[in-house]
């Protein structure tokens, strides 16, 4: 009896371990760029969510796994999602504009735009763009910031300075950034990125504070309220206040990222030499470029051989973001190389 209780458990493990092995890729079979294993990928660690693949040919595919009977937590194609840090790359794909119409460079400094930030006259575009400006500012605000005046004296009003231009992930080198695009083009950063993304015919684009509850899928985890919602992607001026449906930000990568690849080389070679290869809104790794959006109860990732324009995006309302993170780094070892 004992050896047959034995067996059993031995089969049950190897089961499970087939089962996740599949599931996470280390038994592929067929064709890498088949929705199936990503669809498995995203059934057995129960991602609520879809995810959007495409091949060279530019055509996207939609993959949906539903962890939830209640429409109003449905992540759909067509829904509006808050994009979190997948914006910095819109905001990284504007300042590349400018320079292209000489309207700055990688060496300007801060001070031109904004003197009374605290070390602003050796802090350069090119270290705002890579993270490396040496700001720090991780405040919130007690009440979501009304417009684009509020967000940027509330940027400024708890911003510091550390003098040590080292790697930092700071949302407020892109909000930096935002507020010099809106001051060089003399419109708002909402409306200047709106009005370039015009040719693409994006339908679901809108800043936070045009955002309805009942547009957005609801959070599934830690009881996440639309007011703290708000408060996050108010603050996150031109790092997360936009809020985009998952077919229009893939329109936006492929067209306007991918299909770039005069600007993708020149990030790509912002990256060398530094500690972290990340420049514009995007990590490199060779040929491949990723980013990660995560704000409470919203988690979101692209990755995108600029070569190939080959593209995985997914967008999820109820992981956390460790598991958005090995979701991103499961695409890139099985999708990308």
């Amino acid at each position: 009896m004992r050896l047959k209780k034995i067996a059993i458990f031995i089969l049950v493990a190897l089961g499970a371990l087939i089962l996740f092995l599949y599931s996470s890729g280390q038994m592929r079979t067929g064709d890498k760029y088949s929705p199936k294993p990503l669809r498995n990928y995203m059934k057995f660690h129960h991602i609520n969510g879809l995810m959007i693949i495409n091949d060279k040919d530019g055509k996207p595919t939609v993959i949906e796994n539903k962890e939830t009977n209640d429409k109003a937590d449905e992540v759909k194609v067509n829904r509006l999602f808050p994009i979190a840090s997948l914006q910095k790359v819109m905001t990284g794909s504007a300042v590349y504009r400018l320079k292209q119409e000489n309207k700055l460079n990688w060496n300007t400094p801060l001070s031109k735009y904004y003197p009374e930030v605290s070390g602003s006259k050796s802090i350069t575009m090119r270290e705002l763009m890579n993270h490396t400006s040496g700001l720090i500012n991780n405040a919130r605000p007690s009440a979501p910031l009304k417009n684009q005046d509020e967000q940027t004296k509330f940027m400024l009003k708890h911003m510091t300075y550390d003098h040590l231009h080292t790697w930092d992930y700071q949302d407020v080198d892109y909000e930096l950034l935002a507020a010099i695009i809106s001051k060089e083009n003399a419109v708002s950063y909402n409306e200047y990125v709106k009005n370039n993304l015009k040719p693409l015919g994006l339908k679901q684009i809108k800043d936070y504070s045009e955002v309805k509850k009942n547009e957005v899928p609801q959070p599934m985890v830690n009881n996440i309220s639309w007011r703290k919602v708000t408060l996050t992607t108010s603050s996150d001026f031109g790092a997360g206040n936009l809020f985009m449906s998952p077919k229009d930000y893939w329109k936006f990568v492929y067209n306007d990222v991918l299909k770039n690849p005069k600007m993708i080389n020149e990030f790509s070679h912002m990256t060398r030499h530094q500690e972290v290869a990340y420049f514009g809104g995007v990590y490199f790794n060779g040929d491949v470029i990723y980013a990660d959006g995560s704000i409470p109860g919203y988690n979101c990732c692209f990755v995108a051989d600029y070569k190939t324009k080959r593209m995985v995006m997914m967008f999820s309302n109820n992981i956390n973001y460790w598991r958005l993170k090995e979701t991103s780094d499961y695409i890139r070892r099985n999708c990308m190389e």
